[in-house]
């Protein structure tokens, strides 16, 4: 019943009320009678507000006029009257803001009136009222002319560039809030959107283009980014592309809810909502504790199920083949919460790729780009992945670790969404408490120093996104076996970067009995630092950037040699391996106010670089570095010779 037939009704009874009580000599029944036919005949010339239709230019949400999910999905603020601590601690999470329709609340980056110049082109933004926007050149036509150059017809590309019009186009929604925010445009086909190729640094306060956050080779042309075809799965809930079987056509995409919400960890609440209309049945499952059936609780699901929730999004992942691809691109992922991840979805491991035709022939089609995601050993080397790295791990295949063995929405702080204490060695010790009374004796360094923090040895940060290092997900032990192996950098070294491979693989030998490898010379008298920072390729050398930039680092490895050793890094070809080297320097005693833009001039880099190899250095001079000489001076000749050495090989870290 709508809300104008229950005004009604309300009149009506109104009217009857003052027919009984009016006096006789009042006329009642006339004062009634008139009353009641007011109200009848206002209603039937009352016309109800027409309803606001759903935005044509951005996928539109279930909260809007007149759309509804046929998929069981309510939206969170269906959740909050019933669970209100619940859906506060979830909307101070990040998983909460990862899309958000664009709006003046929404927005971080800076719009008023400025422009901003990539690739020999501007970008113009600013505010109309309330809405943003982007003046730029038509991006179909800047398509044409990067297909006409890359098929050789250079002088066509040429003419038709100088005739591109510039468009304006609505910023509609943003991805991200935490550590950066992009912003996706309508591109008139429907609900398409296309992003901006800029990116707001949120701590910085700037715009740098989004090829400059990412680890891409140098002057890599990426095509433009389309929302509805690669953000959508994972960066909303209930996401349907709605693009025509196999992608193509102007989409009708809907969202349940921008965002991850409830019902992306929940599922489909509708049963749920209905279910719990019963007072009773409602009370009795407060007070016993039980498992309300008709809704997905992931840590009262039994066994793996639970992590597979979270390994929905945070995995690499296909479709097992075409068909299921194409599919998605219609009605989005199948997958719900509570379902087998792996029925409807490959989870990406490197060998076990026969299991999907589909990825299968991905991998022949671009030889290497399983290096893209994956150590030679099948680590998994990018953030956000961490489900790969999860099942990758012994204590996951017993099925005693899952994602929520540490991990919380709703309870933790919402940066790393850590459970209380579980950022130090009870993520560990919950399960292997028979290291707890001496944990010393395991680990060979002193108690509650970092070098007895389990995690600093068995999930080192080996995982690169989000311009820094990550740790790894998969539970392992030191090895510099492992390293020489797959060039992913042993745990010992990620902090005695003043050390040889040679010095920890002895250490190992004696402590562990593990096996010593065959080194070469540079491996055993240069110590690993400046190797791998030197000559290590362009993943390695952000990662061991962010590793000098860290205190337990700078305690155990000394400082000294890391001004000289970085310096070459301030000029990298790599934007954002020169981003990590910079904030390096800056994390050093001494350097808190180094100037450095790791965007600007080749001079202006070349000046810092100069500047940093000059640091004043405060004694503490490393000899197991193998960079000094017996009268402790720096050896620059040798530093030379490492970065002739350099990995030169392209690399890309796909986020």
């Amino acid at each position: 019943m709508g809300w104008e037939l229950i005004l009604f009704g309300a009149a009506v009874l109104a009217a009857a009320w003052l027919v009984y009580k009016s006096s006789p000599h009042r006329r009642p029944h006339l004062w009634g009678g008139l009353l009641v036919f007011a109200a009848a005949g206002a209603y039937s010339f009352w016309t109800p507000p027409a309803a606001i239709p759903p935005p044509t230019n951005r996928p539109a949400t279930l909260a809007e006029s007149n759309f509804t999910s046929d998929q069981g999905f309510v939206g969170s603020t269906t959740c909050r009257p019933c669970h209100p601590d619940q859906h506060a601690s979830w909307s101070r999470s990040y998983h909460r803001t990862m899309t958000q329709v664009v709006a003046p609340e929404t927005v971080i980056g800076d719009f008023d009136d400025l422009t901003l110049y990539f690739d020999g082109r501007e970008y113009w933004l600013h505010r109309v009222g309330d809405e943003f926007r982007v003046d730029l050149s038509d991006p179909d036509q800047v398509d044409e002319v990067i297909a006409l150059a890359q098929s050789g017809a250079i002088d066509e590309a040429q003419s038709l560039a100088s005739t591109i019009p510039v468009v304006s186009r609505q910023i509609v929604m943003s991805t991200g809030s935490h550590h950066y925010q992009l912003y996706w445009y309508s591109n008139g086909k429907g609900r398409e959107l296309n992003m901006l190729p800029f990116v707001y640094l949120r701590d910085e306060q700037r715009w740098v283009p989004r090829v400059s956050v990412f680890l891409n080779p140098p002057n890599q042309v990426e095509p433009r980014k389309v929302w509805n075809r690669e953000c959508l799965p994972c960066h909303t809930t209930g996401g349907r592309p709605g693009y025509e079987p196999g992608g193509s056509g102007e989409p009708s995409t809907f969202l349940a809810e921008p965002g991850i919400s409830c019902e992306a960890c929940h599922g489909p609440a509708d049963e749920h909502i209905a279910a719990n209309r019963d007072p009773i049945r409602r009370y009795s499952y407060h007070l016993s504790g039980d498992s309300d059936e008709s809704i997905v609780q992931p840590l009262k699901i039994a066994g793996r199920r639970g992590a597979q929730v979270c390994g929905r999004c945070h995995s690499l992942h296909t479709q097992y083949d075409g068909e299921a691809w194409a599919a998605s691109f219609v009605d989005g992922i199948p997958f719900r919460p509570g379902d087998n991840l792996s029925d409807g979805i490959y989870v990406v491991q490197p060998e076990t790729l026969s299991e999907s035709p589909l990825m299968e022939q991905f991998v022949r089609d671009r030889p290497g780009s399983l290096d893209e995601w994956f150590w030679s050993d099948g680590t998994i080397r990018v953030v956000g992945r961490e489900y790969n790295g999860l099942v990758a791990s012994p204590c996951y295949r017993d099925e005693s670790f899952t994602c929520m063995s540490c991990h919380s929405i709703h309870d933790s702080d919402p940066n790393d969404q850590l459970q209380a204490g579980m950022d130090a060695d009870e993520a560990c010790l919950q399960c292997h408490d028979g290291f707890r009374a001496n944990t010393a004796a395991h680990t060979h360094h002193a108690a509650e120093s970092d070098g007895s923090r389990c995690m600093n040895c068995h999930m080192p940060h080996t995982s690169y996104g989000l311009l820094k290092a990550s740790r790894s997900h998969t539970v392992s032990s030191p090895s510099v076996a492992s390293e020489i192996s797959t060039g992913r950098p042993n745990a010992c070294n990620l902090c005695h970067m003043d050390q040889t491979l040679q010095w920890t693989a002895d250490f190992l030998a004696n402590w562990y009995g593990m096996g010593s490898p065959d080194l070469d010379d540079l491996q055993r008298t240069v110590a690993s630092g400046p190797l791998w920072l030197l000559a290590g390729d362009a993943g390695l050398r952000a990662i061991s950037a962010w590793n000098t930039s860290q205190p337990e680092t700078q305690t155990a490895a000394g400082t000294d040699w890391m001004g000289p050793v970085l310096a070459p890094l301030l000029e990298d070809p790599y934007d954002a391996v020169r981003y990590g080297a910079g904030r390096a320097v800056r994390k050093l005693p001494g350097m808190e106010g180094f100037d450095y833009d790791y965007l600007a001039s080749p001079t202006a880099l070349a000046d810092a670089a100069a500047r940093a190899s000059r640091r004043p250095v405060t004694g503490d001079a490393r000899d197991a570095t193998g960079l000094y000489s017996a009268d402790g001076q720096l050896d620059y000749g040798l530093i030379q010779r490492l970065l002739q050495r350099r990995d030169d090989r392209p690399v890309y870290i796909v986020e």
